[in-house]
């Protein structure tokens, strides 16, 4: 099966300076990040409001000020708290614009064991402690100099980055090279393979049945499984991302709230309006009123 569909198929920077930086703002109750992954790594920064992240299968509450580490290839994604708008930050950029080009003590002690997550890393930097302070410094001031284009900041962004991953490694937990890593990568993948199902059928309907045997489980260890990995039910996850796309779909259109929730896998308008409100805090149609005033 191709997960493909999971993963982010944006270019992030240039083969010469694999960096980029995104600022983005989401207004209350609307969705943020669909469940995705990448190659490259990435640090999120919240700069305003507060939201729910995901970065594997923790889940989080990140307020402003606050900032989330994502490896390579974690799963991620981004819900909003009732009430609250949420601006945030993200920093994106390769491994290879800190792989050292010979294999050096750099390269052997530490970044390549980060690849390999042979060290548990600090997920979510709160601000509380006094390293934490130096990593959101760091990370404010590469964000500002790259979206400035300020003079030198390849370099200083690379030096920053050395330095934040240097406080990372020094408040690390070494893992189990045989249990801990390859357990948490087999279920990251069976996950993929799920999510990508769920991404790709949500327009038809979805039995659960059908989950479980892309994960290749039983459906009580199915559900049990994608609730301890993603915090929720697969229906109330396949019914969150249905109601992301047609949001999307109320914002880009001028399609029938009906045919709309036809379109987006719900076959009962009464029931998309109550899952619909459930998860935006609006009625589609009092939300595409709301995103029209606003535009």
């Amino acid at each position: 099966m191709n997960r493909d569909t999971l993963k982010e198929n944006r270019i992030h920077g240039h083969p010469k300076y694999p960096v980029s930086v995104y600022k983005l703002h989401y207004e209350a109750g609307e969705p943020i990040l669909d469940c995705h992954w990448h190659e490259e790594l990435e640090f999120l920064i919240v700069t305003s409001g507060k939201a729910y992240f995901q970065v594997g299968a923790e889940m989080m509450e990140v307020s402003a000020g606050q900032a989330l580490f994502i490896q390579s290839g974690e799963i991620h994604a981004g819900y909003p708290i009732e009430g609250n708008a949420c601006s945030f930050d993200a920093f994106v950029f390769h491994s290879d614009f800190v792989t050292s080009s010979t294999y050096d003590s750099v390269q052997e002690k530490f970044i390549a064991p980060l690849l390999r997550r042979q060290y548990a890393l600090p997920i979510h930097l709160k601000g509380e402690l006094d390293w934490e302070k130096t990593v959101l410094a760091l990370l404010l001031e590469m964000i500002r100099s790259n979206v400035e284009s300020a003079p030198l900041h390849e370099l200083t962004t690379k030096a920053q980055l050395y330095l934040i991953v240097a406080e990372l490694f020094s408040h690390a937990a070494e893992r189990s090279p045989y249990t801990e890593a390859y357990t948490h990568r087999e279920k990251t993948e069976r996950l993929k393979s799920v999510l990508h199902y769920i991404h790709e059928h949500y327009q038809e309907p979805i039995r659960l049945k059908e989950l479980a045997v892309q994960a290749n489980m039983s459906e009580g260890h199915f559900c049990r499984f994608f609730r301890e990995m993603m915090r929720t039910s697969p229906i109330d996850y396949v019914n969150r991302f249905r109601t992301r796309q047609a949001a999307m779909k109320l914002e880009q259109s001028d399609h029938q709230i009906a045919a709309i929730a036809l379109d987006t896998g719900f076959d009962n308008i009464s029931y998309f309006v109550r899952v619909f409100k459930q998860h935006t805090g609006y009625t589609p149609s009092h939300y595409r009123k709301k995103r029209q005033i606003q535009l």
